[in-house]
């Protein structure tokens, strides 16, 4: 116990320190090409990061609108970490520029961008519409470049100046919304975080109630708040040392330290509890329970441990960081149960309402003689029930293959959430919420036929299609250069020198779109909007579709033709967070069957090492992966759709299950010791452990389900199907696994016992 506390005190400053990775690119293997792509995007183009404030003004292109927009414009621009705004005051300012106001006409009064007759303003207007305006001009958008490193008030800030556009405008503009990446990237990890927090504090109420109905002595309450408190601090303060850090899917790890750990106590309580009843004293009936079950309790929590370490054959770093943070603490939680279970059981007992402990006894005798006689049942028909347990398998599998990945980032949001809100208002009134880009080499000196090529690839690129679906927007700075050229003033210039005149009047757009550092290889962005809610398969193809028009097009001679023998050509990359995201779910999905295979291995191993008996680990393996498998191909046959979190139950459940199977083995193996058949040893087994199986069960299932309610997607849906992979895990644990020992070891009636 003194051991323990020095430990606790030792580890709280440390664990104190631990840092919570906020980038999506630890996201992705390091020498993923997506992510490469992705990366030298940013690189390219300074990093900048684009959030939009969009909102409703009837009145957009009249004096009185584009007042406003030039007023809210330099308040964003204000904002600590904005680089620059664009918007359509901007434009107004660009085109007023370009075509001064013109003497003897009665329309000089018109802002420069609404001239109707105006070629340039028309071409500046249907450029951009879609980007800083809809089409109809009923919405307007100030886009915001952010600074690479811009601090989190940043979002913050402009999120304040979008709720508040109505009281500043006196309520002649229509409700304001922040979007872009960095805004769900920012939304997720602040919902996740607050969902770690309040899953955590709810976890451990709910359960400690849990422990206290099943077993009605404060003691085992203390004892669990005692050991997840412990085992949390000491795993937090074991990855600050080992270097790593809290990341999107690791916040909920609490929650899941709760329920391993209350699964071990209730264990330990219903021992100890039968032990009282016939009469033992405190002290005895303390050693008898922790020197039958320390070693089923050790095996749980290195089965637990197991399962989450698989997830360190993921190539994604969150998802290893967070198995090695859960690993540690599974293994905490066995160290917390030496500590402190033998000094807490031994207090003075603290058992309430004895009429209850009545009904408690005659409902656990009856429980129990009902798992025996059930598992009886199947050991009856043995070959039948694994047989089709098999069958159940292979379907399953089959099953799990038709579920399709979510790639859209923006469902991992409720539909009722304001951000989904947001980006709804961006698809319907701007043309898509899905931004990417297409980057192409660029000659050192940029000539008036590539400018010309730049366009033809653009024409090809909203030729696109894909069952009715076409990119929303093209746009890149060959576009702004044609408008330019209308005005009879630059119609004879170089392209090169009107760029260069537009990089004054809107450096930070221009530096967004084409590479000016002399020291990097020069690069120009298209770049491409489209719906952000497509299905899989066809966001998919739209994107190889864009990658094979990007490469065909610069095979051609005619574009080779337009570079010099200096300049650096390099192939185009199609690349940008739609494209990412679009592909980060399968990943998670490919790393899913990685770390399946390495769960099964290990718990096998481990199984092996406990029972001392090949047969009955290979026993235990088909019940333990069958519940897993049953709810992904639940999933597939829904026509469900994989997200982040439905991706890690496989190997997670197979390490949760199995405590059941130690415990019902452990407790086979001494009944086999004591002279017991085969058969009545593991229905008897069955019956033993029905109890804290069952209630361990609902521990965990009220535990996981508690994570449904977050406003987070996947982890609602790691939650969901993790409790009813336990669900079904138990009922396959007093049911199939005694009929699977039953056959394996039909033949053997001599083994010893090694639990």
């Amino acid at each position: 116990m003194v051991l323990g506390l020095l430990v606790f005190f030792g580890a709280w400053p440390i664990a104190s320190q631990l840092t919570f990775d906020r980038t999506i690119a630890t996201m992705f293997p390091s020498d993923d090409p997506t992510l490469l792509d992705y990366q030298s995007l940013q690189d390219a183009f300074g990093g900048n990061v684009v959030v939009m404030i969009v909102y409703h003004d009837d009145d957009l292109m009249s004096d009185a609108g584009l007042s406003r927009s030039k007023a809210l414009s330099a308040a964003i621009g204000e904002v600590e970490g904005v680089d620059g705004v664009l918007s359509p005051s901007v434009l107004n300012d660009l085109v007023a520029m370009m075509r001064p106001v013109r003497f003897f006409t009665d329309r000089s009064s018109e802002p420069a961008l609404a001239r109707r007759g105006d070629r340039v303003a028309r071409g500046i207007d249907l450029v951009f519409s879609g980007y800083t305006h809809s089409l109809d001009h009923d919405f307007a958008a100030v886009v915001a470049l952010l600074k690479p490193e811009h601090p989190p008030e940043t979002i913050e800030q402009l999120r304040e100046i979008a709720s508040g556009l109505r009281d500043r405008f006196d309520g002649k503009v229509g409700q304001g919304y922040l979007v872009g990446e960095p805004v769900l990237i920012n939304d997720a990890f602040d919902l996740v975080e607050r969902d770690g927090r309040r899953l955590a504090t709810i976890t451990l109420g709910l359960l400690s109630i849990v422990v206290l109905i099943s077993l009605l002595d404060f003691r085992f309450v203390l004892l669990t708040v005692g050991i997840v408190g412990w085992s949390v601090v000491v795993a937090e303060a074991i990855s600050v040392m080992v270097g790593i850090h809290r990341s999107l899917v690791s916040t909920i790890m609490t929650a899941i330290v709760t329920v391993v750990a209350v699964a071990a106590i209730l264990h330990l309580g219903v021992r100890y509890q039968n032990h009282r009843r016939t009469g033992l004293s405190k002290i005895e009936a303390c050693n008898r329970s922790l020197s039958t079950l320390i070693v089923p309790i050790f095996w749980t929590c290195m089965t637990d441990a197991a399962g989450f370490a698989a997830l360190g054959w993921s190539r994604i770093l969150p998802v290893r960081q967070f198995g090695a943070m859960i690993a540690i603490a599974s293994i905490a939680v066995f160290a917390a149960v030496l500590l402190f279970a033998a000094f807490v059981m031994m207090l003075p007992e603290l058992r309430i309402a004895e009429p209850l402990q009545r009904i408690q006894n005659r409902v656990t005798v009856r429980v129990s003689r009902g798992c025996t006689v059930l598992a009886r049942g199947f050991v009856s028909y043995r070959k039948t029930a694994t047989l089709a347990a098999i069958g159940l398998m292979m379907v399953s599998v089959y099953g799990t293959w038709q579920a399709r990945a979510e790639t859209s980032f923006l469902n991992n949001f409720r539909a009722d959430s304001p951000i989904v809100e947001a980006y709804n208002q961006v698809e319907t009134n701007l043309g898509g919420a899905g931004i990417w880009d297409v980057v192409l080499p660029a000659p050192r000196k940029l000539s008036n036929e590539y400018i010309r090529q730049v366009i033809e690839l653009e024409k090809k690129l909203r030729a696109v299609e894909v069952d009715g679906t076409k990119l929303t927007k093209v746009l890149s700075l060959a576009d702004a250069d044609y408008v330019a050229s209308l005005a009879p003033l630059l119609r004879f210039t170089p392209s090169a020198e009107r760029l260069s005149a537009m990089k004054e009047t809107i450096p930070v757009f221009f530096e967004a779109l084409l590479t000016t550092d002399p020291n990097l290889p020069r690069q120009m962005r298209i770049m491409l909007r489209s719906q952000e809610q497509l299905p899989a398969e066809v966001k998919s193809a739209l994107i190889a579709q864009v990658q094979m028009a990007a490469a065909e097009h610069v095979r051609s001679d005619e574009w080779k033709a337009v570079f010099g023998e200096s300049d650096r050509v390099d192939a185009p990359k199609v690349t940008g967070y739609y494209v990412i995201m679009s592909q980060l779910v399968g990943q998670l999905i490919g790393d899913q069957w990685r770390c399946l295979a390495a769960a099964g291995g290990l718990v096998w191993l481990l199984l092996w090492l406990a029972t001392g008996s090949l047969r009955l680990s290979i026993a235990a393996l088909l019940p333990n992966l069958l519940p897993a498998f049953i709810v992904l191909a639940a999933a597939g046959f829904l026509d469900g759709k994989i997200n982040m979190g439905a991706t890690m139950i496989a190997a997670v459940s197979i390490g949760l299950t199995i405590d059941g199977s130690v415990h019902l083995l452990a407790n086979y193996r001494r009944l086999r010791h004591r002279g017991h058949r085969v058969d009545l040893a593991v229905s008897h087994a069955a019956g033993n452990v029905g109890i804290p199986v069952i209630l361990a069960t609902i521990a965990l299932v009220v535990g996981f389900s508690i994570l449904s309610s977050s406003e987070f997607v996947p982890t609602a849906t790691f939650g969901i199907l993790i409790a009813a992979t336990l669900c079904i895990g138990t009922v396959v644990n007093l049911t199939l696994l005694p009929a699977c020992v039953a056959l394996m070891m039909r033949s053997d009636e001599t083994l010893s016992s090694r639990l």
